[in-house]
């Protein structure tokens, strides 16, 4: 008689045995929140036991329970030993309260129920279902099961649906939702959807700020917070009891990673803006987060304090933008002379073309010379040299950052002295140069309204001419009448102030320069053109503040505006 082939995962026959040895499946997740009370942890282990209490057959080997974890995934931590104790046969029976508390995921579960358990004689009940694949082998093959399997799919789907959309509207009121608030903040404890300063840690993101800034690279930066005994954000949040401390263990609580502090300098929430959304699951089934366009991050300027202003965040920006630090190497850490022209690198394009300009130069009787050249010319002879000596860029961009710095600091005294002004002379200056022009336009266009009786009369218009033009005129000068009414009621109501200027504020601080620094070239231009011939076009940071600077000077002292110019 021949021997059959036996299956490593075959059980001991549990009828002779008389014992089933069971395995109690308990699960609960946030994607059950409208059946809570029902589906507790407490409540499933109530049924199953009242369950157990009437089958004396079925004994308990463990309780397995996964308490935060979706059914729509199976890879939750008591979920795996419970299926390790059954392929090791220290289980043969599995009980949980009902098929949504097994798995959400119609093609998972039914793989399980289906193909998994059979093959390995496990014994599957589900209680509120009346599942029991020994008793009723046929309970578990039914079309009700597969139904079941799929409602809870689509139930899981649904309520992910919802939580996304819950999630988002709170995004979009600007709301923090995350666990744990980013390292420089603290949630608000009168209020958790709002972040308030950490001024220790706040200090610290400063720091790291003013250090990139000054030209010292990322890795640098992580040595010197190590040098100064700094935490970093895990160990510090962990220290300070606003998190559980961190399962990773560092081997340095001082130890900062490059890539934290890259994530801390493009990060804008410093700026005093909540940006969240950036990253989502890529479906109720795939727990994977996955990284989401920029243009659709979810951003509620304004809603916390900012540690960072946002000109210092926009610098920073605009440094990794340009990815000058391994073009210019130790030049920039060392604030190059301006004869190298270092200083320009990743800030001077081809005005035709659009391309970097490459650096180059030659040695004369013992002396080196530097120049700037475009590079489609240099690489491919494509477009044309537009070559300009650095000593001659030098020159031109100092004389022309000077007569910017003149007319802030004239901006800035003009500004002060209104400043200075009692509040009535302040909100008077704008509005009472409005009405002087509309009183002067409406004078105007009385006089032409009064003159034309007289070209009637004198037959230089005709009847309908006459009224025709009446009827322009007196709509014109009502329209007027009611623009100097309002603003008359503005030139009371009003009590403005002029805020800080940008540009003001940032180009005053280099009066009397002399030379040109890295950082000097960083703060204040975004790019500079060279055109063909030498020619060259600036284009500075602060742009509106700019404007509303020189709309300032023209109103108020039109020839400070007129000396603070040249054209090259």
């Amino acid at each position: 008689m021949s021997m059959g082939r036996t299956s490593k995962y075959e059980t001991i026959n549990p009828v002779k045995q008389g014992i089933w040895k069971c395995g109690v499946y308990l699960r609960l997740s946030r994607e059950d929140g409208d059946k809570l009370e029902s589906d507790s942890i407490a409540n499933q282990r109530k049924i199953i036991g009242k369950y157990l209490e009437k089958n004396p057959d079925l004994e308990i080997y463990d309780t397995y329970v996964d308490d935060g974890f979706s059914g729509t995934d199976f890879n939750r931590p008591n979920m795996a030993r419970l299926l390790e104790d059954i392929k090791n046969r220290k289980v043969n029976c599995l009980i949980v309260k009902d098929l949504s508390r097994f798995g959400r995921n119609y093609h998972e579960t039914g793989r399980y129920l289906e193909v998994v358990f059979p093959l390995l004689k496990l014994r599957f009940i589900s209680v509120n279902d009346n599942i029991d694949s020994f008793k009723n082998p046929q309970s578990i093959k039914n079309s009700t099961v597969s139904f079941k399997n799929v409602m809870n799919d689509e139930y899981a789907r649904d309520i992910s649906y919802k939580i996304r959309s819950s999630l988002n509207a709170k995004r979009r009121r600007g709301e923090y939702i995350g666990t744990f608030a980013l390292y420089g903040y603290i949630k608000d404890p009168n209020d958790h959807h709002k972040l308030i300063v950490d001024e220790e840690a706040a200090q610290n993101v400063k720091l790291i700020y003013n250090m990139f800034l000054s030209g010292v690279s990322i890795y640098n930066i992580t040595q010197k917070l190590k040098e100064l005994d700094i935490l970093n954000p895990t160990e510090y949040k962990a220290q300070k009891g606003l998190c559980r401390k961190s399962a990773v263990k560092y081997k340095d609580s001082t130890g900062w990673s490059a890539q934290t502090v890259r994530r801390m300098l493009k990060n804008q929430i410093y700026t005093g803006n909540m940006v969240q959304g950036t990253h989502q699951t890529i479906s109720h089934k795939i727990r994977k987060c996955v990284a989401i366009p920029k243009e659709n991050y979810i951003v509620k300027e304004g809603t916390h304090e900012a540690i960072i202003d946002r000109e210092t965040f926009e610098r920073v920006q605009n440094k990794f933008k340009r990815d000058t630090w391994q073009a210019v190497g130790k030049a920039i850490s060392a604030e190059s002379d301006m004869s190298t022209g270092a200083i320009y690198v990743g800030y001077i394009r081809c005005a035709d073309c659009g391309r970097a300009m490459q650096r180059s130069g030659y040695i004369k009787n013992g002396k080196s010379f530097y120049y700037f050249v475009c590079g489609s010319y240099l690489q491919w002879k494509q477009c044309s040299r537009h070559s300009i000596r650095i000593s001659k860029l030098n020159e031109i961009v100092l004389t022309i950052i000077q007569k910017y710095v003149d007319m802030a600091v004239e901006a800035d005294k003009l500004l002060n002295k209104i400043q200075s002004q009692p509040a009535d002379d302040i909100k008077s200056l704008g509005i009472k140069k409005k009405i002087r022009s509309c009183e002067a336009e409406r004078d105007k266009l009385l006089k032409f309204q009064n003159d034309l009786y007289g070209d009637l009369k004198n037959e230089i218009i005709t009847k309908e001419q006459y009224f025709y033009f009446k009827s322009e005129y007196a709509e014109k000068i009502q329209r007027l009448e009611e623009n100097i009414a309002c603003l008359n009621d503005e030139l009371e109501q009003s009590n403005y102030k002029p805020a800080e200027n940008s540009f003001v504020k940032v180009f005053k601080r280099y009066r009397n320069i002399t030379i040109l620094t890295r950082d000097m070239v960083e703060e204040l231009i975004h790019m500079i053109y060279v055109e063909e011939g030498g020619g060259i076009r600036i284009e500075f940071n602060f742009k509106d503040s700019f404007c509303e600077a020189a709309k300032t000077l023209e109103e108020l002292e039109p020839q400070i505006l007129k000396k603070s110019f040249i054209t090259y």
